[in-house]
């Protein structure tokens, strides 16, 4: 088995094996060129494509900061090469460049928690769902302080990325956006996919929104804001649709939300909640490094136990004002609390306030003590996504 990234001239082959297994109709003889990075798995012939993953690069936020991070998509094997060993060899490849191409960390959307749980990735994104009746809105005061985006318009393509941008520095895991960006269409009455931006009284973009209607519900896709105005604001705009939409549905709501926080009619209004995106840390002295941390000082050995060479080892972190002094011991030297790959990204994300009680009963953690200095300094955090890939 050769294990490599693919050629332009293999995208064919790439093609066949996402068909194959995720059934959708190709012309193989008319792919064209690669213009993804893609791992895969080779017969020892280097020619003949038994499995695939594409790696797509980004800049993730984590404590307000960017990182490179790289995204995991279209995990897919032939069936007759199945259960060969291909894709945990493709993904040992990945996780073997991850020093050399910074990835800090890494992401996936699942198709089983337990499949990717073994490559050392854990759920770390929650979503809600909220619908409610556009009468529930009736609280915020109508609002049309607001410029559609499209190309050649009144708006500028940097405009949403740069609302995006502050929003998203915000949340864990959200990735940055260039002014470059393709989230928004640049022809929404002809994609029916609609991106507003809402201004202040100083003309300053302060909140986005986007939107597609689907019969009488107003489906919200992306809902992004950097102060309680802006996000009443928004709600009030999307009272404008009073007479052609009976129904609200925000989708890709991140646990904790300002938005159930300012929403106060219940009646009618339905909640649901998914399990979403996975998540490893790849390099975790780069994590340590820039958590933010408590004014109060505090110490810790943390012990990954990781089988990556690159993160596996001690560390001993002492912290205050903020900030951190990382040092990276020997893996036989004594710790606090000891995390496999699973906990430490559920842990240093911030999933929950984990306390050393709730933490026993992760599997993977092992504590030597009560590691009270660890936990106050990775408390619960706002996370979300709203890229797939």
């Amino acid at each position: 088995m050769i294990i490599r990234r693919l050629n332009k001239d293999e995208n064919g082959q790439l093609d066949a094996i996402e068909s194959t297994a995720f059934s959708f109709s190709v012309d193989i003889e008319k792919s064209g060129d690669l213009e993804r990075e893609v791992y895969g798995a080779f017969l020892d012939d280097d020619r003949t494509l038994t499995a695939a993953v594409i790696t797509p690069e980004y800049d993730s936020f984590y404590c307000g900061k960017t990182f490179r991070s790289v995204g995991i998509g279209g995990v897919a094997t032939l069936p007759e090469y199945r259960r060969m060993g291909a894709i945990r060899a493709i993904f040992g490849e990945i996780f073997r460049l991850a020093p050399e191409r910074g990835w800090v960390t890494s992401f996936l959307y699942p198709f089983s928690n337990d499949y990717y749980r073994q490559y050392g990735y854990e759920r770390i994104l929650c979503r809600r769902q909220v619908k409610v009746p556009i009468s529930a809105l009736r609280m915020f005061d109508r609002s049309t302080s607001v410029k559609l985006y499209r190309k050649d318009g009144a708006v500028t393509k940097a405009e949403p990325a740069d609302v995006y941008n502050r929003f998203a520095a915000r949340h864990n895991m959200m990735f940055f956006r260039d002014a470059e960006t393709n989230a928004y269409s640049d022809k929404p009455h002809q994609s029916q996919d609609f991106t507003y931006l809402w201004y202040d009284d100083s003309e300053k973009a302060r909140g986005l929104i986007r939107l597609r209607r689907h019969g009488a519900v107003m489906n919200v896709s992306e809902l992004c804001y950097d102060s309680p105005e802006a996000l009443r604001g928004l709600l009030g705009f999307l009272r404008m649709y009073e007479g052609q939409a009976e129904e609200i549905a925000f989708e890709k709501i991140p646990e904790g939300s300002e938005l159930e926080l300012v929403l106060s009619e219940y009646v009618g209004t339905e909640y649901s909640t998914e399990t979403s995106a996975m998540g490893r840390i790849l390099l975790p002295q780069v994590i340590l490094e820039n958590n933010r941390y408590p004014d109060e000082r505090g110490f810790f050995r943390l012990r990954m136990d990781d089988p990556l060479d690159c993160s596996r080892g001690v560390y001993a972190v002492s912290y205050g004002n903020g900030t951190a002094e990382v040092e990276k011991l020997s893996y036989d030297a004594d710790f606090d609390i000891s995390l496999t790959p699973a906990p430490a990204a559920r842990i240093l994300f911030g999933t929950d306030n984990f306390t050393p009680d709730k933490a026993a009963y992760l599997s993977g953690v092992t504590m030597r003590n009560e590691a009270k200095d660890f936990f106050r300094a990775f408390p619960k955090r706002m996370i979300n996504l709203y890229e797939g890939f």
